[in-house]
């Protein structure tokens, strides 16, 4: 049992080493400059002119360690990455990219795991009730949608989702968390505003994932 669960976590940390490397890779074969694409950007949406865009450019691949020889910047970002140091967001700068993603976790973890709950007890008691011999003869037309929508992977539901009831029909939020001009507070109105914005997120995990547990 030692040798299997060794020998797994072993191919795990291998797929995450071509996972990084990869990652790591195929910007770089782009051609193209995240720096000096982001100080461009930034300089169009101010309407600030760019002279002195290299010069900046330059400073800020310094910072990031982008000067430095390939292989150097490899061992680097290895290094930071068993570390679980992600760096610095060039997006968000001066934030670091671990900040950014432990914002952003607390929500998909508070949406995950209640609505994999929900889930759960909703597909457990629509299998026990497709299985019940006095079950109502027109359950079964109700429940048999849902298990060909658990065929639809969740991201393609939830883009169909927001298409037709945000996008097309203005009933719920196209993003976010909570609104734009919504400070977090632990009002009604807030609370409110947040389970709006979650509910197109939960009916396409809730939707895809009762077949499976049914």
């Amino acid at each position: 049992m030692g040798h299997f669960v060794v020998k797994r976590f072993l191919f795990f940390l291998f797929v995450v080493w071509i996972a990084a490397t990869v990652i790591f890779i195929i910007p770089r074969l782009s051609g193209q400059d995240p720096v000096k694409e982001k100080l461009l950007l930034e300089a169009q949406r101010g309407g600030a002119m760019q002279t002195g865009l290299d010069e900046m450019a330059k400073t800020y691949q310094k910072r990031f360690g982008l000067d430095q020889p390939l292989w150097t910047q490899y061992v680097n970002y290895i290094s930071d990455l068993a570390r679980l140091n992600l760096g610095v967001s060039i997006a968000f700068f001066p934030r670091t990219v671990n900040d950014i993603v432990f914002e952003s976790l607390m929500w998909t973890l508070g949406l995950m795991g209640t609505v994999t709950i929900l889930a759960f007890v909703l597909g457990t008691l629509a299998g026990a009730f497709l299985g019940w011999p006095r079950r109502p003869g027109w359950l079964q037309y109700v429940f048999m949608p849902l298990l060909t929508l658990s065929a639809i992977p969740q991201y393609l539901l939830a883009m169909i989702l927001i298409f037709i009831i945000a996008f097309k029909l203005g009933w719920l939020p196209l993003f976010g968390g909570y609104s734009p001009s919504t400070l977090p507070n632990l009002s009604w109105d807030f609370i409110v505003d947040v389970l709006r914005h979650a509910i197109l997120p939960a009916f396409a995990i809730i939707f895809s994932a009762i077949g499976f547990w049914a």
